[in-house]
């Protein structure tokens, strides 16, 4: 099964890159790991909207998702776990990519603000 090209949406998808202890807003030594990221790319896909129901067959017993991603495996760039992927100024943590004959899944865990101090969870 081939993806509908006019289901498919524009977002964004920001690369890990590892950790570091610069903190990125400052560029001081905080002392504890910080992850790092790479420039924004973007592409066309389907983010589902969200469900109580986890298939963890698929992506293993272990992953704690919100939403499922599903694009186009021949894209020109490599999704990877811990990466990120922006859609309508929300964030989500890649927690696991499974790739089949006609398109790629991905395991999305939406991030949340913690309005008390403005951090991510």
């Amino acid at each position: 099964m081939q993806l509908l090209k006019r289901n498919l949406k524009e977002m964004e998808y920001i690369p890990y890159e590892g950790e570091s202890d610069l903190d990125p807003n400052t560029g001081r030594h905080t002392g504890e790991p910080v992850a790092q990221y790479g420039e924004p790319i973007t592409f066309m896909g389907n983010i589902s909207t969200p469900s109580q129901y986890v298939n963890e067959t698929f992506y293993g017993e272990d992953v704690r998702y919100t939403h499922t991603l599903v694009l186009d495996p021949h894209e020109k760039f490599t999704v990877e776990e811990y990466g990120l992927i922006r859609y309508k100024g929300d964030t989500y943590e890649i927690r696991a990519v499974r790739p089949s004959l006609n398109y790629l899944s991905v395991a999305l865990r939406k991030q949340t603000v913690n309005h008390a101090d403005g951090e991510d969870e």
